[in-house]
């Protein structure tokens, strides 16, 4: 097979963020976004969960049914449950091989999926009713 001609870019330029896999960019990609994202949603959780310590469940439920609550606790817990899961995703490829490197990759997606499915079922609950 011949080479589709001279290239400009050098060796180091082709191979630079590819990972051992090539997909080792994508998930430190993620991880990194996700950590910046997490900051301010984690600042504005608090804060909400600090406003909701002296309130009734009724109070606390009034505070959850308006938009701009009930989207920073599904942003915060959606990205925290997608952090989890990239980072959890990085530990196993790094630690298992084989079988049970499979199977760890499709129980840590099934727990990731359940959890922010349980989440996100919960808040929306709480903001509709």
């Amino acid at each position: 097979m011949t080479s589709p001609g001279p290239s400009l870019r050098t060796p180091l330029s082709r191979v630079r963020y590819l990972g051992a896999a090539r997909l080792g960019s994508e998930a430190a990609w993620r991880l990194q976004v996700t950590s910046v994202a997490l900051i301010p949603l984690t600042v504005l959780f608090v804060w909400l969960v600090l406003y909701l310590l002296h309130l009734d469940y009724s109070g606390v439920r009034a505070t959850l049914s308006h938009p701009l609550p009930a989207i920073v606790v599904l942003a915060f817990v959606l990205t925290g449950v997608a952090h989890m899961h990239v980072g959890m995703r990085a530990i196993v490829d790094d630690y298992l091989i084989g079988h049970a490197r499979e199977r760890a990759i499709i129980a840590n997606a099934l727990v990731c999926g359940i959890l922010a499915l349980a989440c996100a079922y919960a808040a929306l609950r709480i903001g509709l009713s």
